[in-house]
């Protein structure tokens, strides 16, 4: 009998840590995305009472996705004033596109080796969606469809190695993505670069996807230069 009681209560105390972890990973979620989709920008803040009750839960479960944002670096605990969104310093965006240009650029010829004609289809989809999004002005579908599209790129090396090098930063990457889809032309440029990166797969031309490759980064770089208050 009370073995039984025990396992009860082992029971109890499991569906209750379930909730609660549920809880936490629906209020992560929330919030990674307002701060990855540009949402929320560098410097603003946040506050756990007000976010428990947008989401209608309790501040336990919002404190510790905040906790896990400070730990990834897209939050800033400032005390009892709360948090805000991490602002980024140059040297920060510098050394996160020198990286992304090093590992894509290693990606680059096992991606034209080892690409499936599935995954080409991938492709031609993605960038009618993205275009179609700009189009309408979707700016939640634009980043959605801009950041697919290097996914499947990630996917198409079948290198273990490199997705999981890349899935460390893929949310740096999204994020710094949100801020240079903001620029004015941003997102049409982007999409123009993918159509040409495409085009180059399609070749199977290694040496011309690898200038692209740098060269859209590059055009990303720049749109940093033209926002405001961003930078430390």
């Amino acid at each position: 009998m009370h073995t039984c009681i025990q396992i009860g209560i082992h029971i109890v105390e499991y569906e209750v840590i379930s909730v609660k972890k549920t809880l936490s990973q629906k209020a992560y979620k929330e919030i990674k995305d307002r701060i990855i989709f540009f949402e929320v920008k560098p410097g603003e803040k946040l506050f756990e009472s007000e976010i428990a009750n947008e989401l209608k839960i309790s501040r336990t479960p919002v404190r510790e996705a905040l906790l896990m944002l400070e730990h990834e670096r897209l939050l800033k605990a400032n005390g009892k004033r709360g948090y805000s969104v991490r602002r980024l310093t140059q040297k920060d965006v510098e050394e996160y596109f020198s990286i992304r240009n090093d590992i894509e650029l290693f990606a680059v010829p096992l991606i034209i080796e080892r690409i499936t004609l599935s995954e080409m289809k991938n492709l031609a989809g993605n960038l009618k969606k993205a275009e179609s999004s700009l189009e309408r002005k979707n700016f939640y579908n634009i980043i959605r469809y801009e950041t697919e599209f290097h996914e499947i790129l990630y996917k198409s090396t079948k290198s273990e190695v490199f997705i999981q090098l890349i899935s460390g930063l893929v949310d740096q990457f999204q994020w710094l993505r949100a801020v240079a889809l903001n620029v004015r032309a941003g997102a049409s440029e982007s999409i123009n670069d993918h159509k040409k990166m495409f085009m180059a797969i399609e070749k199977k031309d290694v040496r011309e996807l690898k200038r692209l490759t740098t060269l859209h980064l590059k055009h990303a770089a720049k749109k940093y230069e033209q926002m405001q208050g961003i930078f430390l």
